[in-house]
């Protein structure tokens, strides 16, 4: 039974949706937050994709969805959707005017409120993410660049060695101008004989807009076993003389051969020194965890004092559930160790939503100097900088840019910092409004993997969203039902997790102690191979 509740919950609900971050469940698993499924969404308008990204706009409350392998909805040309948040409404801006954007999936994007810019780079292309394509899966070595106040696309350079890359991930910085930089690692790149070798992650690229330009610089220190599918998002220390990517879990890539099919670790690039740090688990060693998770979503939360890792597959045992199901498979990282201390040792443990400000965890700062809150003292890498790379990697690093974007439509008050909101916002350029049914193929669902969901856009403007469908809610934890939502057939406005008969903690060696209390919230790790799960199964 347990396993048919499973595939019906993941086949069926292809929610768009948003986690609640002020807002926090209650009952018998407390204190995550709440999940939201009443959003506005078509099947028969926006296919359902994996792999693909969502390009947020805090300061227009938009996301942009591109790229993606579809999986449910409609195979046809590609069409760019927006998302407006606060109107709760699609918009369908066309297919793009361009001969050479090809439509790419589990490549590597990010977008930028600051900038107003989306980015997408590398990837996988076939005939499910592209209308009309006949050749075999093919990866791509082009860089896109799509600016949402204009609806436009522009194809930027790609890295000097023009090798096709995909399944690694970029994250973006505020350093360099005032385009800030983007940061790339791992993945898999394409050889000339057909096959794939991995990007090395001592390897780190790194892409100035300003320039149009690449750089590539070798990392030191703890630096992990080679990965694609991974996750990362990036947190700066508070006078930004450091700038930490953390790195969880993805799928092995040889050289060099290890006993884990995918990882269960975190691991953190620090720049400008770009040294790598190992934070868990133990520290300093090459541990890991068996059944490893890959393709889950890393989402920096609360002034980036917290990282929520989301989904993720296990392909040691497929079949196996997440211990966390009743956070409907989602963990919380601690950025500077728990509640902010920065040198408690503590990572994985309950979300407090109260929280303004991020700092440093002592792993990092006794590698790069300075304290929790900055003061970076260690400016370039301890074995210098590859071979020309100092007058302009360098000097970029060492620069903050200021942003003055404006909005272009209306929203809260309250707008990302150094940018002004504007008391008569004009309309968005030329889209075609969508149906009042329309919705975004989002998939998501307990414990199942690829999916796309932007959390941080809890954040945004949510007092608002709470205020007008207030009245719509129901209990915060509540089984779903049909017709008990505005809209019909797809439950309640608030999900509850999938039921569970016992709540459990790490006990002992990581093992799960079932009706124990749960005073954090579990690490994402499976239990090791061959120990007996207890009664909590799929």
């Amino acid at each position: 039974m347990r396993r048919k509740v499973v595939e019906e919950w993941e086949n069926k609900y292809t929610w768009n949706s948003f986690h609640d971050l002020n807002n926090l469940t209650q009952g018998t698993l407390e204190a995550w937050p709440v999940l939201n499924i009443n959003l506005n969404k078509d099947p028969n308008v926006i296919p359902t994709v994996e792999g693909g990204v969502l390009w947020g706009d805090s300061l227009n409350k938009t996301f942009y969805v591109f790229g993606g392998a579809i999986t449910a909805g409609l195979p046809g040309e590609f069409h760019l959707f927006g998302y407006d948040i606060i109107n709760d409404r699609w918009w369908d801006f066309g297919a793009p005017k361009t001969t050479w954007l090809n439509i790419p999936y589990y490549g590597a994007g990010v977008g930028v409120s600051q900038t107003g810019e989306g980015y997408y780079y590398g990837g996988w292309i076939s005939n499910t993410s592209m209308q009309g394509w006949t050749n075999p899966p093919t990866m791509s070595s082009s860089l896109y660049k799509y600016q949402y106040d204009q609806n436009r696309f522009t194809l930027a350079n790609s890295p000097t060695d023009n090798l096709a890359r995909a399944e690694g991930t970029m994250v973006w910085i505020p350093a360099g101008d005032n385009s800030g930089m983007f940061v790339y690692l791992g993945g898999i790149y394409g050889l000339s004989n057909g096959t794939t070798a991995a990007q090395p992650m001592n390897e780190i690229l790194v892409y100035d807009p300003g320039s149009n330009e690449w750089f590539t610089q070798t990392a030191t220190g703890q630096v992990p076993p080679n990965r694609r599918r991974h996750c990362a998002d990036v947190a700066w220390a508070p006078d930004q003389s450091s700038y930490n990517i953390y790195v969880w879990g993805g799928l092995g890539v040889p050289p060099p051969v290890t006993n884990f099919t995918a990882y269960s670790d975190i691991y953190v690039l620090t720049l400008p020194s770009f040294t790598w740090v190992k934070l868990w688990p133990d520290h300093n060693t090459n541990a890991s965890y068996q059944s490893g998770h890959y393709s889950s979503t890393c989402n920096m939360v609360k002034s980036q004092s917290q990282m929520i890792v989301i989904g993720g597959k296990y392909p040691d045992n497929p079949d196996i559930c997440d211990l966390a199901d009743g956070y409907w498979a989602e963990h919380n990282l601690w950025t500077g160790t728990l509640n902010n201390q920065g040198d408690n040792g503590t990572y994985w443990a309950l979300y407090n939503p109260n929280v303004t400000t991020n700092v440093i965890p002592d792993d990092v700062y006794n590698v790069t100097g300075g304290t929790k809150n900055g003061g970076a003292t260690l400016l370039a890498p301890k074995s210098g900088w590859d071979q020309g790379n100092a007058a302009g990697l360098g000097s970029l690093l060492m620069r903050k840019p200021t942003f003055t974007r404006q909005a272009i439509r209306g929203g809260p008050t309250s707008s990302p910092t150094n940018t002004t909101t504007p008391t008569s916002p004009p309309s968005p350029p030329s889209p075609h409004k969508l149906s009042a049914g329309a919705i975004a193929g989002i998939a998501i669902g307990g414990a199942a993997a690829l999916i796309l969901i932007f959390v941080a856009w809890c954040v945004i403007g949510m007092r608002l969203w709470k205020k007008r469908q207030e009245h719509r809610r129901q209990s915060q934890v509540t089984q779903l039902t049909q017709g008990s939502s505005p809209y019909p057939g797809y439950g309640p406005s608030t999900m509850s997790p999938l039921s569970v008969p016992e709540q459990w903690a790490p006990g002992p060696g990581g093992s799960p102690v079932p009706g124990s209390p749960v005073p954090v919230s579990p690490p994402p790790i499976e239990l090791p191979a061959g120990q007996q799960r207890w009664n909590n199964k799929p």
